[in-house]
């Protein structure tokens, strides 16, 4: 991610909330809900389910809105950064979403004026640290759609995160990441597979459900993470519990601590075989017994070297694996590995920000966007207003004296 985010110059334009992919206002919360990393522990809770409910409205507003063609994440953002005044007449007057607002026209209206304004703020807030050109350029456009396993459209999707900017693009990735599950576990697409490295840098709702379903789907999930304690403390106790406990193969290498406890406890125990051997002035006595200890110890795990790994395999109906528990060597061919790297093709430029002159334009064609989008969202809201105020029905929602 952060080629694309600093560059611009080697990463398409993606866009996930494009028509085609964005169809109800279920999918529209499923966004806004997989941008809530801060409180995934607290889903349920008013102010957490209050900014899911307003953003999901918004995201179908520009959805219905001239048929999608403003519907993009940026959109979205400089729309909710709106005054709320001019927010809320704009959606509760059309129909689908009324409903959906009638919590905040209630607060509106009844005089609530700081619990409405503290419920919007639990969505600017979080959504905040995400405006900047460079995001607004990546999200703002659609060349390629996210059904990666599509058979007309096959495609394969590599994304990364910036350690110094984790907590930003963390949140855009876990929202690309939600549109991607839902897109890919179907029936009758082609064999695909998520492979996901230092999971807990980003949230992937919807994790644990493909995790469950996807095998049937033909979709193989591999989670790539330093601890179990990492996942419990990004995604809390529930879910990570859920990710530990429905994954068939396990791999891992030297941890400490509960994880190397949770790994022998699912290892398992081995009946073995204990001799006592006990020597007095008179004679030797021996004693064998039996007891039930673990496979694999957690001191064993604790105590890996390098290149060593213990873990666990699970096998079909028709492909039989007698030996589901090992504990090896991996080796690897260094000098293969070399020559593959050797061959490594460098990533091409997708776009070319050069002018005629030969200048470098990506900076101002960045911030070009940037406006445009600040400035259709602008023409959006008073061409709207100006409609509600000249309707006979609508203008009813406007507050007293409103000017456009």
């Amino acid at each position: 991610m952060s080629r694309f985010l600093t560059t611009n110059r080697n990463i398409e334009l993606l866009e996930p909330y494009e028509g085609k992919l964005s169809c109800t206002v279920l999918r529209g919360e499923g966004g806004s809900n997989a941008l809530d990393l801060p409180d995934v522990q607290k889903q349920g809770d008013f102010f957490v389910e209050s900014p899911i409910i307003l953003f999901a409205s918004i995201i179908w507003y520009l959805k219905i809105y001239q048929n999608g063609k403003f519907c993009t994440f940026p959109h979205a953002i400089e729309f909710l950064n709106r005054r709320y005044e001019d927010i809320f007449p704009i959606l509760t007057s059309y129909p689908e979403l009324e409903n959906y607002l009638s919590p905040f026209m209630d607060a509106w209206l009844g005089g609530a004026a700081e619990q409405l304004m503290g419920q919007i703020a639990s969505a600017k807030i979080p959504l905040s640290r995400m405006i900047s050109p460079q995001l607004y350029w990546v999200m703002s456009d659609s060349e390629f759609t996210l059904d990666i396993n599509n058979p007309e459209e096959p495609k394969i999707l590599c994304v990364g995160n910036n350690p110094d900017r984790q907590n930003i693009y963390g949140a855009a990735l876990g929202l690309y990441n939600s549109r991607i599950v839902k897109l890919i576990n179907k029936k009758g697409m082609l064999k695909s597979s998520v492979i996901i490295d230092e999971l807990p840098t980003i949230y992937f709702k919807g994790l644990d459900n493909l995790i469950a379903t996807a095998r049937s789907n033909k979709v193989a999930v591999c989670l790539g993470f330093q601890d179990f304690s990492q996942l419990v403390r990004d995604y809390g106790d529930k879910e990570a519990k859920v990710v530990m406990n429905t994954v068939g193969n396990i791999f891992s290498g030297q941890v400490v601590g509960e994880t190397a406890k949770t790994l022998s406890e699912r290892f398992g125990k081995v009946l073995q075989k204990r001799q006592s051997i006990s020597i007095n002035r008179q004679d030797v006595s021996t004693s064998i017994n039996t007891q039930m200890d673990a496979l694999i110890p957690p001191s064993k795990i604790s105590g890996l070297t390098q290149g060593m790994f213990v873990g666990s395999v699970s096998d079909n109906f028709n492909e039989r694996i007698e030996q589901k528990i090992f504990h090896c060597e991996i080796v690897v061919d260094a000098e293969k590995v070399k020559r593959e790297e050797s061959a490594y093709k460098k990533i091409p430029v997708i776009t070319n920000f050069t002018d005629e002159d030969g200048n470098d334009r990506m900076k101002e064609t960045v911030q070009a966007n940037y406006r445009r989008i600040k400035e259709e969202v602008k023409q959006i809201v008073q061409e709207e207003l100006e409609r509600i105020k000249n309707d006979p029905v609508l203008c009813k929602l406007l507050p007293d004296n409103e000017t456009v």
